[in-house]
Order: C-alpha cells, then structure tokens, then sequence
C-alpha cells in the first residue's frame, strides 16, 4: 500500500478537494482506495455524510484515544473500492493529550500498517496547523500533495517542511508542489510560482484551475469525476491523479535501486507500509 497525504499548514487552499478527488480518481481506475479524514475541520466527512463531525465513536478520534482500532473504524463509502475514516473536531484537543505517549507521531503508522494488504492506496487528508495529528499524516507518507492557492500558502509550507526534517530526515518520499485555483488570477499566480522558485520548488505538471463545479462538489457529496465528469475539475484532478502515480512508480523504483546498494534505515518513515 502505498500513503498519499494531501498537506499545507493553512486552510483554504483546497486540500481537502484534492484529497477527496485524488481518492475518487484512483478508486475510479479500480485501485481499493482508503481515505482517511485527519483534518478536526472533518469537512470531508460531512462531504460524504459519513458522520456529524462531533461524534468520537466510529472515528479516527476513538483511535488516537485508544478506543478502537483501525480496521474498527474504516467504513465503506459509496463508491466502489473506497472506504472512508472519519474525522471529528475532538481530534484537535486529542493531539495535544497523545504527546506523553512514546512515539506517538507513529500511532497512525502503526494502524495503517495492519491494513496494509487491503489496499493499494491509503489517502490522507491532513489537518491545516501544525500539531502532533499532522505528524501522524507526516509519517506514513509516500508521497505529499502540497496545494498553494495564495503566497501565504508558500510561506506556511515552511511549518510543514520543519516537520517532514524533523521525521523525515532521509527524503524516501516525493512532493507534489500544485498550484490550486490560481488561473483567475494570474498576477497572484505569477508570485505563487515566483515565491516556490525562489524556495527552490517546482510546481507540478498538474494544476487545479479555477472551476466553479469543483468550488461546489462538495454540495454535491461526492467526486467530480461523478459529479461533473466533462469538467475543468474533473480534468485536472485527472491529470493530477496521473501524475502521482507516476511519481510513485519513480520513487518506488529508486527505493529499490537504494535498497540494492546499501542498507535502509527502518525507523525513516513508513513502518513498513511503504511496500506494494
């Protein structure tokens, strides 16, 4: 299984359309998809009516309290070859209760790892500030969607990039840097891809245009590729399905490459996840 967490430490960016629909779009290619709501804000799980936002039992909230476990919680959605985990705002306060636990940055790792052989992809929709939940959507990940919507968005990133030094100091992951509803606006896209530049980031082949179907998916309470197929949206959400899988094909083929040459260091992220 490999782990796609969508990331940014500010809201509004679109992260969780992104992840939404980079779940869909994969499920939709028949790969057994598990998406993940991390984010208190739970906006994914009341955009698949999956829970209230505030109930803790049947969610990721009863499992970083140790209540239930993983494989508890996960839940199907209604659409073929994807189950959900729901959110609930509790987890916000739950992050800073798990912190005296050992290793605690690695409790969703460890989850995600007996469920490894159910699924192709796991897709993590990850919380928008800086806190011990978002190292939990750090640490398994193969490869981070970051989406930039605003120059703030490019500064923020740098809260994230912290923490992936932090606890992912051996790089055995990709990043996707993607533009997100930019195309309105192209004097503050033109500074986005400036700002990243400077930083010495690359933006995605892929980019979200501005598309006023995907601004109101989530009324609808699935993907674009159900909602509004023909659409911009759908396109390039699409395109940056395409994309990730490439970039997980080239980053599982130099791991291998790697791990033929010397030995890996098991303790660098992954818990063992990171294998097909």
């Amino acid at each position: 299984m490999r782990v796609i967490t969508v990331i940014n430490a500010k809201g509004g960016c679109g992260k969780s359309t992104i992840a939404m629909n980079v779940a869909a779009g994969l499920s939709l290619r028949g790969f057994k998809v598990l998406l993940l709501d991390l984010d208190p804000q739970a906006r994914v799980t009341q955009w698949l009516h999956a829970r209230d936002g505030f109930s803790v039992t049947g969610t990721l909230a009863a499992l970083f309290n140790g209540e239930q476990t993983l494989t508890e919680i996960m839940a199907p959605s209604s659409f073929a070859h994807l189950d959900f985990v729901a959110s609930a705002d509790s987890l916000e306060e739950l992050g800073r209760q798990i912190t005296d636990r050992e290793s605690y940055a690695y409790l969703l790792a460890q989850q995600l790892a007996t469920v490894r052989e159910a699924y192709d992809f796991a897709v993590i929709d990850s919380p928008n500030q800086i806190s011990p939940i978002m190292e939990n959507a750090i640490y398994p990940a193969d490869l981070f969607i970051v989406p930039f919507e605003s120059t703030k968005a490019v500064k923020s990133f740098a809260s994230v990039f912290k923490l992936l030094m932090q606890h992912r100091a051996s790089g055995n992951y990709r990043i996707l840097h993607v533009l997100s509803n930019l195309t309105r606006l192209p004097g503050l896209r033109r500074r986005v891809i400036e700002l990243l530049q400077a930083d010495g980031l690359t933006p995605s082949e892929a980019e979200i245009r501005s598309c006023g179907w995907l601004a109101q998916v989530d009324e609808f309470g699935g993907s674009i590729f159900h909602w509004r197929p023909l659409s911009r949206g759908a396109a390039d959400m699409g395109r940056l399905v395409d994309e990730a899988l490439a970039t997980l094909l080239t980053n599982i083929n130099e791991h291998e490459h790697t791990q033929r040459e010397e030995p890996v260091d098991a303790g660098q992220g992954g818990v063992g996840i990171g294998a097909c």
